[in-house]
């Protein structure tokens, strides 16, 4: 006889039974959801010591960067006249700056010219560049030449010099129905002039400064400059700093003063005032940002492993070694000292631990000991002993693959999949359980079936026999 539900046969609410029993096989699973509750707890708060290891690594890696205690606040008393900024490692100084004269590009300008159609000149513009020294002109090059057609026009004359890319731009100025070209030097300094010889379709030189082409000339034909006329001459910028004269090809000195790069702006008549300190805002706000963060790291990890004899307020972390360890240590390198007289720990620039283990910041203090930089910043980098150095280099010890912080990550990871595959464990077993229990219970229906079914036919048997 077929079973088409479990218990027909019986009368037993087999998928109750059945449900109750596999609920007492899974009770364990729930004991081990809440551990791993707790685990993926613990990484989640070691997340966050690792976000507040970074920021104090990052704020302990600027304080141990030398560039960064090389850096000077260099201000102007006029910008419109001169600045300045630090380029390297300048001297802690005042300078008195004045600009005789801005560098400037050699200009030239042609007579009027036609302002459209063919100008019916022909031959070639030869464009050298150098220097200029009492009407003579000394080459820095070979020239470079541009042929010019007779079809061309004004427009296509300054193209044509443009595109040669001889360290001469062309551009053409219109006015009253008449057109200029204007050659200007693509740089500016006295060794940046230039002259142009022009030459007929023969090759001849055109040394009138009229004929054809000789009209774009600008050279000296012996008896004089031909052909154009000289808006600027090629002239170098040059300063005056405290009473030496320093000359450059542009408005920027980068090499006058170590580690100082001076620009010009306008000419002066009086001195400018240019002074080098070393910054000490920037310093501050670095030495607060690391307090700062080394605070926030030490409150973070004593509120993950705090401890509540109830139970009730205890931190995620609570007692855990490893946190623990990682604060100690950093405190411990916060107290050393570095070798040599005067500052020689944080304590010396107002740098302390508080009674609830925070690093508090005296600012009095720290702009006090300012007045010496160098040794300040000994404090934080030197080689092998500054504290900034050393607490960067832990700390990017205790972040890598095989660091404090990564091994206990991975040992949390490795328990949570242990975890699980108990989880997975108890769920076969529970699944084979399932699978057995069904299979008795239909195999007791089918029995109890069979049973009622003889039974029935007994009580048939009897009824009749007592009838007869």
């Amino acid at each position: 006889m077929a079973i088409s539900s479990p218990g027909v046969g019986s009368g037993l609410d087999v998928n109750s039974v059945i449900s109750q029993l596999l609920a007492i096989e899974r009770k364990p699973i729930q004991q081990i959801q809440t551990q791993i509750s707790s685990l993926q707890s613990s990484i989640s708060s070691w997340g966050q010591i690792k976000a507040g290891l970074a920021k104090l690594q990052d704020a302990a890696a600027k304080l141990s960067d030398a560039n960064f205690w090389r850096s000077m606040n260099v201000k102007s008393s006029n910008e419109d006249v001169v600045t300045a900024r630090s380029s390297g490692s300048p001297l802690v100084q005042d300078l008195s700056v004045r600009v005789l004269s801005l560098a400037q590009a050699q200009a030239t300008r042609s007579a009027s010219l036609a302002t459209s159609g063919p100008l019916g000149m022909s031959g070639r513009l030869d464009l050298s560049t150098g220097s200029w020294s009492g009407g003579n002109f000394n080459p820095s090059g070979t020239p470079i030449s541009v042929n010019i057609s007779a079809s061309d026009t004004v427009d296509d004359i300054a193209t044509k010099v443009n595109q040669a890319n001889a360290g001469i731009t062309a551009v053409v100025v219109r006015g009253a129905g008449q057109s200029q070209l204007v050659f200007k030097s693509s740089q500016t300094g006295a060794v940046n002039g230039f002259e142009i010889k022009t030459y007929d379709s023969s090759n001849n030189l055109i040394d009138d400064g009229v004929t054809g082409l000789g009209a774009l000339s600008y050279f000296n034909n012996g008896s004089g400059i031909v052909g154009q006329a000289l808006s600027y001459a090629a002239q170098d910028a040059t300063i005056e700093i405290d009473g030496v004269n320093v000359t450059s090809a542009t408005n920027t000195f980068g090499d006058a003063i170590a580690g100082l790069t001076i620009e010009a702006k306008s000419v002066s008549t009086s001195p400018i005032n240019i002074s080098v300190a070393a910054d000490k805002a920037a310093i501050t706000d670095a030495v607060q940002a690391f307090q700062k963060a080394f605070s926030d790291l030490s409150k973070t990890i004593r509120e993950l492993t705090r401890s509540d004899p109830t139970g009730q307020n205890s931190g995620p972390l609570r007692g855990d070694q490893a946190a623990l360890g990682l604060l100690s240590m950093l405190r411990n390198h916060a107290s050393n000292t570095v070798p040599g007289s005067g500052i020689v720990s944080l304590a010396d620039i107002g740098l302390s631990f508080d009674k609830n283990g925070n690093l508090s910041l005296d600012s009095n203090q720290l702009n006090s000991s300012l007045t010496d930089v160098d040794q300040v910043s000994q404090l934080f980098l030197s080689s092998g002993a500054g504290i900034a150095d050393n607490i960067k280099t832990f700390i990017q010890g205790a972040l890598s693959i095989e660091g404090s912080v990564s091994i206990r990550e991975n040992t949390l990871k490795e328990s949570i999949a242990r975890k699980n595959k108990e989880i997975s464990g108890i769920e076969e077993r529970t699944s084979r359980t399932e699978q057995r229990l069904r299979a008795q219970y239909t195999a007791l229906d089918v029995k109890m079936a069979q049973y009622n079914g003889l039974s029935n036919y007994i009580s048939q048997q009897l009824g009749a026999w007592n009838k007869k």
